[in-house]
């Protein structure tokens, strides 16, 4: 009787076995979804992993992992990893039904981590690859997905007052010509986000008042910066959850309401948020959403052409048009979409971008009325050319006809990693280029900013134009009149004087990153930049600092002297060595102007200590870079603790005055053995010798009580 139960029970077993081997569980698939455990082995559409690798890892000879929406990590797998197996990789399943149908469209499968090269093929699986902030977490060991530097949140949860730029801070804040107005940390928002994306402003034209529309982690924020000191949020429209979510605004006359409408338009790759639009009428009181455009589900960012970048009203006699960049719709997906702002509360799509046009991560556009409307289609005149970064090269395309662009000409660089974004020169005869991965990718490389030449449409000169002191990245950046404003993650915001667009001269900075210090190669810091303004006050997005209103004193550099002081209010160099300390000139740089510099003895002293020092440091006209004085200090055998002398500045000429502080303390740190115990020998060294014995002893006994008591 047991033996017959146990062969009938086995015999169930195998049945039950060989019927498993018709599910795809069983031969071989994998699952991944963003609410799996990487535990077991996957492969079971209602326990799915939570990685990529890990179900890889799971996966046997000729297995399949099928991926859920959402955004998921591929840093570190190889292309065989992706693309091998009995289908590799596939993405666009739901969860919902248990990964029963593939439907791309509907569930949209995000990854990172590989060349853009690879996005037609991914796409061809189901899979959308994006290349961008989140892509660059794990290049950057100071940052991971599932932290936001909470701790530099915490230490910004105050709202800081204005500070001037002085002897190198404003605040709490390196700078240069740069002066703090205000900051909202994240903690002060409202919605109470993890993060700061990109912003965008705008000045009201009923009533002058200006504005920054931000977007966050959760939500996109309008605050009333008319008051730079004193910023006021209005209110926020709520959006998905997301690091990305980028602004821009469209501002109309509206004749039957006899006022000025304005739009805020809001794209992020969410999945499922499609275009947000943003009643901004009813400031300066309230917000509200408008409408939500569903053409696509997904996008990166988007952009106006034809308008003023104050105002966001279309320029007299021309049309203003939106330009989406990075959907999840189009072949393949991501080339650039074109919307009529006819119906602002409706855009309507009027171009698809042509079939075989790559991924557009980022635009922007030319309106072209010289001799140069002959190199465009048809000799279009005036011609509307958009400017698309195209993760590897600038394209650009004469889109006069919206219903048939065409491409002018594509034009890469040698250090081409990823193609980001940039901007022309207001004459129209130059663009300015960022890549975002150059600097993650190319070891030991600085910054590199790109000017393009398009005296010639068809074929383009670039340029580098800007090498950096550090590997700092830099993100995006604005032409304004003869100044460039670049929102550089670690760095900040950086002015560049423009006058030479192939040869860019710094000019200012505050650095809104200031913790980890320092300014390396990563995405964190400073997303955006808004230098529009009528105003001329600065709006900058760091992504843990939340927003700054910046007052940008490089415009007037003309018009004074300028003051002089050290750079840094202290110094420590070590004793033997020489320290070189900077004094800047900031503020102006009009004429001619000169500081007489001495030391002057504290407890150390010229001649035992270090080298007396003093001389006369002096600037032409326009110069503004910094002069070093140099003074050398002494290694004695001397014992002695640390020690400070001082440089004195005085007798400033040409009308400068003092920055900060005329002396600076430096301090000579002891670097002295102390002296060994006296050695056994007359003169009562002995003794000497058993009291040090003796010392040890009770040092050591003590130390052996505090370990039994520990034991015990």
């Amino acid at each position: 009787m047991r033996v017959g139960h146990i062969s009938w029970m086995t015999g169930l077993l195998l049945l039950t076995s060989s019927l498993g081997f018709s599910h795809d569980d069983v031969l071989g698939t994998r699952y991944v979804a963003t609410t799996g455990v990487d535990e077991g082995h996957c492969d079971h559409a209602h326990d799915p992993c939570l990685t990529i690798a890990y179900a890889i890892q799971q996966m046997p000879d000729g297995g399949t992992v099928k991926v859920a929406q959402g955004l998921f990590s591929v840093v570190g797998l190889t292309l065989e990893d992706i693309f091998g197996g009995k289908a590799g990789v596939m993405g666009g399943f739901s969860v919902s039904d248990h990964f029963a149908r593939q439907d791309p469209e509907r569930y949209v499968t995000q990854v990172y981590g590989l060349s853009p090269t690879e996005r037609t093929r991914l796409a061809a699986r189901g899979i959308h690859l994006i290349v961008d902030t989140v892509a660059m977490l794990h290049d950057d060991p100071m940052r991971g997905l599932a932290g936001r530097a909470l701790a530099l949140r915490e230490q910004n949860q105050a709202q800081l007052a204005a500070a001037n730029c002085v002897q190198g801070l404003a605040g709490t804040f390196p700078c240069r010509n740069i002066d703090l107005l205000a900051q909202v940390p994240l903690a002060n928002l409202s919605t109470r986000p993890g993060s700061m994306s990109n912003l965008w402003g705008f000045v009201d034209l009923d009533d002058g008042r200006e504005y920054a529309v931000v977007g966050v982690s959760n939500a996109t924020v309008v605050i009333d910066v008319t008051d730079p000191e004193n910023p006021r949020e209005v209110g926020s429209v709520p959006g998905n959850s997301s690091l990305w979510r980028e602004v821009k605004v469209y501002q109309f006359f509206d004749a039957a309401a006899n006022q000025n409408r304005a739009y805020a338009y809001i794209t992020t790759e969410a999945v499922g948020s499609g275009l947000q639009v943003i009643e901004l009428s009813g400031l300066p009181n309230s917000v509200s959403l408008a409408n939500t455009v569903r053409d696509f589900q997904t996008s990166h960012t988007l952009y106006i052409s034809n308008v003023d970048y104050a105002t966001n009203a279309a320029i007299p006699g021309r049309e203003a048009f939106l330009y989406v960049a990075g959907s999840n719709i189009n072949v393949p997906f991501g080339s650039f979409l074109i919307y009529d702002l006819d119906d602002p509360v409706g855009p309507r799509l009027a171009t698809l971008a042509p079939m075989g046009t790559g991924y557009m991560h980022d635009s922007t556009s030319l309106f072209i009325t010289d001799a140069r409307t002959t190199q465009c289609d048809q000799g279009h005149n005036p011609c509307e050319v958009l400017v698309d970064f195209n993760e590897t090269t600038v394209d650009l395309w004469d889109v006069t006809d919206k219903g048939a662009p065409v491409r002018l000409s594509s034009t890469g660089y040698p250090e081409a990693r990823y193609t980001h974004s940039g901007w022309p020169t207001e004459d129209q005869r130059f663009i300015l280029v960022h890549d975002e991965l150059d600097e993650l990718r190319i070891a030991g490389f600085n910054t590199n900013i790109y000017t393009m030449d398009i005296g010639d449409l068809r074929t383009p000169r670039l340029v580098t134009s800007y090498i950096g002191p550090d590997t700092t990245t830099d993100h995006n950046g604005y032409a304004k009149g003869n100044r460039y404003y670049v929102s550089h993650y670690r760095r900040g915001l950086v002015v560049f004087d423009l006058t030479d667009p192939e040869d860019l001269r710094e000019v200012g900075y505050l650095d809104t990153f200031t913790s980890p210090e320092p300014n390396v190669a990563g995405t964190i810091g400073a997303w955006g930049v808004y230098p529009f303004l009528p105003s001329g006050n600065i709006l900058v997005s760091d992504i843990d600092n939340g927003l700054f209103i910046l007052r940008d004193n490089t415009r007037d550099l003309g018009l004074s002297a300028g003051r002089l002081g050290f750079a840094v209010s202290g110094v420590t160099v070590a004793e033997g060595g020489a320290v070189n300390l900077s004094v800047r000139r900031s503020g102006g740089n009009q004429g001619a102007v000169s500081v007489d510099y001495a030391t002057s003895d504290g407890t150390a002293l010229a001649g035992s200590d270090y080298t007396a020092a003093s001389g006369t440091l002096t600037w032409a006209a326009g110069d503004e870079l910094d002069k070093v004085i140099v003074v050398s200090t002494t290694d004695d055998a001397t014992q002695e603790a640390s020690e400070q002398f001082s440089v004195v500045l005085s007798n400033l000429t040409g009308g400068a005055t003092i920055d900060g502080s005329t002396s600076i303390s430096v301090t000579i740190s002891a670097n002295d053995a102390p002296p060994p115990p006296p050695s056994g020998g007359g003169g009562g060294g002995g003794r000497i010798d058993l009291l040090w014995l003796l010392i040890a002893c009770v040092a050591f006994g003590l130390q052996m009580r505090r370990r039994q008591v520990s034991r015990a």
